[in-house]
């Protein structure tokens, strides 16, 4: 395989509605120009519109791979290991057919000595990770915005699956908790809830899941 620069990052850490989406973004090292040019951003300092047109650039010499982790398999996964355990075993997957070139990844863990064994463990040893890297290096800034867009497919999916605008997922957004709140909504979402996260668990504990 060429020579190449890789770039992995996430979409949908905090949200407790709708999956994770974990994406690795790849361009031959000669094509590193052409992604300085297109000036990727941290998808989050971009509009939806922003976002599609410079994944149409991009597209034209980076790769994109993604991993979709549902609120059904979170919700699994999570009896069993961590969250940052879940995203670098998603991220060693996809580093390793890659074959020989430099990866840099958007860091999960607060120290760079616990990500790294994290990914050790699932068998990959060859990367770089940083804090906020998807503001530093185009090539992670690409994966964050793929991972952004396909993201937020998947929530306009399940959005005309039900027929409910529950807004981004987000415990911020009130359209969220209103549609968690609410016992209709609330069983409509049940599939797309990820009911290991604090914000459910604080739910329950109040009298608004009391009707269940």
């Amino acid at each position: 395989m060429f020579s190449y620069i890789a770039g992995i990052d996430e979409a949908g850490r905090g949200p407790v509605i709708g999956p994770l989406v974990i994406c690795c973004a790849f361009c031959k090292r000669e094509d590193e120009k052409l992604l300085k040019k297109a000036d990727p951003k941290d998808s989050k300092k971009l509009t939806p519109k922003k976002r599609e047109e410079i994944y149409k650039i991009l597209k034209k010499f980076c790769t994109f791979r993604w991993v979709e982790v549902s609120a059904v398999d979170l919700n699994k996964l999570m009896g069993e290991m961590s969250l940052n355990d879940i995203e670098a075993k998603v991220m060693a997957g996809l580093i390793k057919d890659l074959g020989e070139g430099d990866v840099m990844i958007d860091m999960p863990d607060r120290y760079s000595w616990t990500f790294r064994a994290r990914m050790e463990r699932y068998g990959v040893t060859k990367f770089e990770a940083e804090h906020k890297a998807d503001d530093r290096f185009p090539i992670v800034s690409a994966a964050s915005i793929c991972a952004k867009l396909v993201r937020d497919s998947k929530i306009e999916e399940i959005k005309k699956k039900i027929a409910c605008d529950f807004g981004s997922g987000y415990p911020s957004d009130a359209k969220t908790m209103e549609a968690l709140k609410n016992k209709e909504t609330r069983t409509l979402l049940g599939p797309y809830i990820r009911t290991r996260w604090k914000t459910i668990q604080d739910l329950k504990q109040t009298k608004l899941f009391g009707d269940e």
